[in-house]
């Protein structure tokens, strides 16, 4: 397998992928804001609500697509640590630390319990227990931060991943590893669910979960590959085929339900299943909307999902803060309208959703931004890769 010389392409800004990114912060959105939305005329949005659960795969097969990319085009750069850590830095902290430290200012006059948990969400440690069971940590009544497992998960990805690429640097080398180690989580969920382990253990625990981000970072290798064209002409029926699978492993549970005796088994076997059929179908659909002509491609170029695409990282750290307390206020606004429950829980979502969408606009245009602009500082000098500013990441 020889690396392609003309992989200046992916080492640029691709608009479809802010649309990728966009369908996942929205996906992940709506399974936040619409609770209480699975049964009688509100299933369709509770199975959009269940869907859009896999955002959180999404981004993480994107993550590793576009990290890889960055990391593998710059291996001759002497920079090539300092640049990449850097660019993170700008890029997650000032958000992120922002959020932190208003809430601990804040402390008193919101009532949040930090217990130990304030030092692992300072180092990026929120996900691996060492403050306690971290599915059981609740801040308060009104705020909340167990969304930020996923950040975690990137970060201790990005802490390690780089290493590997420097040290290892031969692409058939590099694929070999993200195969092994994708294999390892497999294994590792299939053995903790097995075990009766807790979902969330299985769910937030970065070795559990770093296939997801290895899928993304196999695809970006591939595309560094002599396989190029053909993971991008086979990269919709790829698409379809776990789309397929994920519909016949939900049709099986169904009859699984009346025998009992096999439920345990079926059901480990699908949590440890799932989050690798997932992450293939994500690379695939990435994959399909790299092609030249696409019906994805078209999709993901949409303005509105680019919109959302540009904004994600602010509306997936800044919608579920206040979330609850949101939820809350505007039912009982809505409730001196209408005393019907379903109008409130669709309507609450939906001005949830709009104060996220203003909240992230605000803090990339006031905020983020200003870091942003540092980046200049750190770009990257690729050998044989175009010299045009890299803004994928």
């Amino acid at each position: 397998m020889t690396s392609r010389p003309d992989v200046g392409p992916y080492s640029r800004h691709i608009p479809s992928l802010d649309g990728f990114r966009g369908l996942a912060v929205l996906g992940v959105m709506a399974s936040h804001l619409f609770p209480g939305t699975t049964n009688g005329i509100l299933r369709p949005i509770g199975a959009i609500r269940s869907f859009g659960a896999t955002g959180v795969d999404l981004f993480f097969v994107l993550s590793g697509f576009l990290i890889t990319g960055i990391l593998y085009d710059s291996l001759h750069d002497p920079g090539f640590f300092r640049k990449f850590y850097a660019r993170r830095v700008l890029r997650i902290f000032p958000l992120y630390y922002g959020v932190l430290f208003a809430l601990m200012v804040l402390t008193p006059w919101l009532n949040i319990h930090w217990g130990h948990m304030k030092w692992a969400l300072l180092f990026y440690l929120q996900n691996t227990g060492i403050a306690g069971p971290f599915y059981t940590f609740h801040m308060s009544r009104d705020v909340s931060l167990n969304h930020f497992w996923t950040l975690a998960v990137e970060e201790q990805f990005y802490f390690i991943w780089p290493l590997a690429i420097f040290f290892i640097r031969d692409l058939r080398k590099l694929l070999w590893t993200c195969l092994a180690l994708s294999s390892i989580a497999l294994v590792l969920r299939f053995i903790l669910a097995f075990h009766h382990t807790n979902y969330n253990v299985i769910n937030c625990s970065t070795p559990c979960r770093a296939d997801s981000l290895l899928i993304g970072a196999a695809l970006a290798l591939l595309l560094r590959s002599s396989l190029h064209d053909a993971v991008l002409r086979w990269s919709k029926s790829i698409f379809f085929v776990m789309c397929s699978a994920l519909v016949v492993f939900n049709l099986i549970r169904l009859g699984v339900e009346r025998r009992p005796e096999w439920l345990f088994g079926f059901d480990a076997s699908y949590l440890a299943l799932r989050y690798t059929i997932v992450a293939v179908g994500s690379a695939a659909l990435i994959a399909w909307s790299l092609q030249t002509i696409s019906v994805a491609r078209t999709t993901f170029e949409n303005k509105t999902l680019r919109f959302f695409g540009k904004y994600s990282y602010g509306l997936y750290v800044l919608h579920f803060v206040f979330l609850g307390f949101l939820l809350s206020v505007f039912r009982g606004w809505i409730a001196y309208i209408t005393p019907n429950k379903r109008i409130a829980g669709i309507g609450s979502g939906f001005l949830a959703f709009g104060v996220a969408v203003v909240a992230a606009y605000l803090s990339y245009n006031l905020y983020e931004k200003r870091f942003l602009r540092l980046k200049r500082y750190f770009e990257y000098k690729r050998t044989g890769v175009s010299s045009e500013k890299v803004k994928s990441c």
